[in-house]
């Protein structure tokens, strides 16, 4: 009689036992579940960013692409308004120009002098890391030495080239001649 009691106390905390740690392994596992859940929206969000943020860059691209080749057209037929006024596409001076970069708005200034890019500066970028921005910085003299925005961006720092060929873009714009 004893043995048996024995044997049905030990079965029952070996039954108890065995049930806590399918409790426990149950709990673990929708813990687990809710982490990847959390990560995949991240993913997402991230993704998303990233495929908005190509778009952008891509119209850009297109848009300083057709602008260049406005100006290329323009400069070789002799048709535009002030090419047949003696007058040059650009107002000279300088102009401040801004975009968005990776971490915020990129502010530029843009020197003009006879229709030629002489100067552009980085004069605020507040959201950007510094390492990137220089880096993004290299941009400039591609610009200045092909007298377009139509030039390739700084690879490892893609968004913040991006955003000062924009800011350029934004300049220029503003200092057409009307």
């Amino acid at each position: 009689m004893r043995l048996l009691c024995l044997i049905l106390i030990i079965g029952a905390v070996l039954g108890y036992n065995f049930m806590q740690k399918n409790d426990t392994q149950a709990l673990q596992i929708t813990e687990l579940t809710d982490r990847v859940s959390a990560l995949e929206e991240q993913q997402k969000e991230m993704l998303t960013a990233l495929e908005d943020a190509a778009k952008a860059q891509e119209e850009t691209r297109a848009a300083a692409y057709n602008a260049s080749q406005k100006t290329e057209t323009d400069n070789e037929t002799g048709s535009s308004d002030a090419a047949a006024s003696g007058e040059g596409v650009y107002k000279d001076g300088t102009y401040t120009g801004e975009a968005q970069g990776f971490g915020g708005t990129i502010q530029v200034q843009v020197t003009l002098s006879g229709d030629e890019i002489t100067d552009i500066q980085v004069t605020s970028a507040p959201g950007e890391d510094a390492a990137y921005l220089s880096q993004g910085e290299g941009v400039i003299s591609s610009i200045i030495s092909a007298q377009s925005t139509d030039v390739d961006t700084v690879s490892g720092a893609t968004f913040s080239s991006t955003g000062i060929i924009n800011a350029v873009v934004d300049a220029l714009g503003k200092a057409e001649n009307a």
